[in-house]
């Protein structure tokens, strides 16, 4: 599906005149990102750990919160941390297990099983837990949605904290506190934080108490020991990465290099990470798909495993699973979006909505189906398998749809349900489906009525070949790390001569592409583009969206441009 082109609005006059000594097309890169006044260019470009990192207990239970589990320590009660079964919730558990045990609480941990339980606290699991005698149980990437569950927990006297950042529902549950900056009530300047960084949060809360009893460098040392997890966490969750996110991240970057972690120094070995230039594309890339791997081919628990080990061989042995398991998670994966692609018949533009489902599909990687499915239909999607007794969906949307505010319509006919505007998930009998699907089509119906649905390519902005430069780099650098609300910088430059082309690779499927304009020549590279602009000749005049990143070969740098979409001009 042909992608729209958009340029983002152009900057005026009267902004640029603000900051005289700022690189213009810098400048149109950090109006684009809503980055507008002194202070938050400074915040963007100077991320700074003391001053922009908020205060624990602006969140309003988190004082209710460090008290229960102060009085859980002094008590020498039973307490339970339950996680999630992906990177944010994996990190999240083990980034909470590590300051308790810091504090002297020995937690156990449970992690759901994505096969058979699902998302989120679930009745058989909270039977267990009672029947275990906890008598605290801490919450991390998830709770906000289970109103029953913590009414069971209630009944039995067992306290639950939540830590959870998933959309509010209508009716919060009871818990003893609740942390989670996203909440209306709340008056938290970062709405957005990660599962795991609502965890770092109730962590640095429990470092800043006064019953901890540590000095202000040593709660800086310790909290900031823990940003690794915290990187990993919100980067592959995909939370925005600006303001408290961005500068959460910044330093968790700075700490992953050091990281203490046994497991994730062999995960960086086995995955070929440059320990040097570990960025946000190498957790995305790179690490996290290895940590989901576990939850989405087997348990997560091999994850939490490999970032909690202080065993070398253990570290070697589970870096090594990983490591096969993500391998056949993308096989897996592209089985099953060529089985889901055989239901779909055609969409056009009457097409709302794509629903596939399959009882013998995998239910670790059909989220990663959907997003396939959506990146190239764009139409929101709708992915089912079957647990053995309920049928489980993952969703992904399209900018013009919440999902969530769709899935509330048909609550009432879900067992569990949960997410975010462009990615959830719900479990449901398979009796309920149609009056679901029913639904959703009314829904859509509405809100898609009369829009031309089509993905589109956002340019921050013009260039020419004279303004790619060395300087230009050393300002893209600081843009680092790139993420949700903060992407790496598209940009475009029109009329540009074909002067050469090469097919590189062992299949030759690669582009490389030499232009000229204005007597200035550069590189062009096209990853897996050779077929897709096969009609491209020496000679065409193209228009070219790219972004800019470095080439280094044999001790040599390069500027080069990578293609992100071109157009051959009549």
């Amino acid at each position: 599906m042909s992608k729209k082109w958009k340029i983002l609005s152009k900057i005026n006059d009267e902004e640029f005149s603000k900051f005289p000594d700022i690189n213009q097309t810098i400048l149109q890169l950090l109006y684009n990102r809503n980055i507008n006044t002194q202070e938050k260019i400074d915040e963007f470009f100077n991320a700074d750990y003391i001053g922009d990192i908020y205060d624990p207990y602006i969140l309003s239970d988190m004082k209710s919160a460090i008290n229960r589990i102060y009085q859980a320590l002094k008590n020498k009660e039973n307490v339970l941390v339950y996680g999630d079964y992906d990177a944010d919730g994996v990190t999240s558990s083990v980034l909470l297990v590590d300051i308790l045990d810091f504090i002297g609480i020995k937690a156990e941990v449970y992690i759901p099983s994505r096969e058979t339980e699902g998302y989120g606290l679930n009745m058989d699991s909270v039977g267990e837990i009672i029947k275990n005698k906890y008598n605290l149980v801490i919450t991390c990437d998830c709770g906000i949605s289970n109103f029953q569950e913590v009414s069971e927990f209630n009944k039995h006297n067992v306290d639950v904290i939540i830590t959870d950042h998933h959309k509010e529902p209508e009716k919060l549950p009871k818990a003893y506190a609740i942390i989670h900056a996203g909440l209306k009530r709340e008056k938290y300047p970062c709405k957005n934080l990660a599962g795991v960084g609502i965890a770092y949060k109730l962590a640095c809360g429990i470092l800043k108490s006064d019953l901890c009893h540590l000095s202000d460098d040593e709660i800086h040392r310790k909290a900031k020991w823990l940003l690794d997890l915290v990187a990993i966490g919100s980067i592959t969750d995909m939370v925005p990465l600006v303001g408290e996110n961005r500068t959460l991240v910044k330093y968790g970057l700075l700490v992953l290099p050091q990281t203490k972690r046994l497991g994730l120094q062999q995960l960086y070995e086995i995955s070929g990470t440059n320990v040097e230039r570990i960025n946000s594309y190498t957790i995305g890339f790179q690490i996290g798909p290895r940590l989901n791997a576990a939850g989405r081919m087997g348990h997560a628990n091999t994850a939490f495993e490999l970032l909690k080990t202080n065993n070398l061989e253990t570290a070697i042995e589970i870096s090594r699973e990983l490591n096969i398991s993500n391998t056949k998670r993308q096989d897996v994966t592209s089985k099953t979006v060529s089985e889901a692609k055989s239901q779909i018949d055609y969409v056009d533009e009457n097409t709302r909505y794509i629903w596939v489902f399959n009882k013998d599909w995998n239910l670790g990687i059909i989220g990663l189906v959907a997003g396939k499915l959506s990146q190239e239909y764009y139409r929101p999607v709708f992915v089912l398998g079957y647990d053995g007794e309920n049928c489980v969906c993952s969703c992904r949307g399209i900018d013009e749809v919440d999902l969530m505010e769709i899935i509330t319509k048909f609550s009432d006919k879900l067992i569990r349900f949960g997410g975010h505007k462009s990615a959830a998930g719900f479990s449901i009998k398979e009796e309920n489906i149609e009056h679901v699907k029913n639904i959703i089509q009314g829904e859509l119906d509405k809100k898609l009525d009369g829009l031309e649905l089509s993905p589109s390519f956002y340019i921050d902005t013009k260039i020419n070949f004279s303004e790619i430069d060395w300087k230009l780099w050393d300002y893209l650098e600081k843009f680092e790390p790139y993420g949700m609300e903060n992407n790496r910088p598209k940009f475009l430059t029109e009329n540009c001569i074909v002067k050469e082309i090469q097919y590189l690779g062992k299949d030759k499927t690669h582009l490389k592409i030499t232009l000229e304009k204005d007597k200035i020549i550069k590189k062009a590279v096209g990853f897996s583009m050779v077929n897709k602009f096969s009609g491209l000749e020496v000679g065409n005049s193209i228009d070219i969206i790219f972004e800019i990143d470095i080439n280094e070969w044999n001790g040599n740098r390069s500027l080069e441009l990578y293609i992100v979409d071109l157009k051959i001009n009549a």
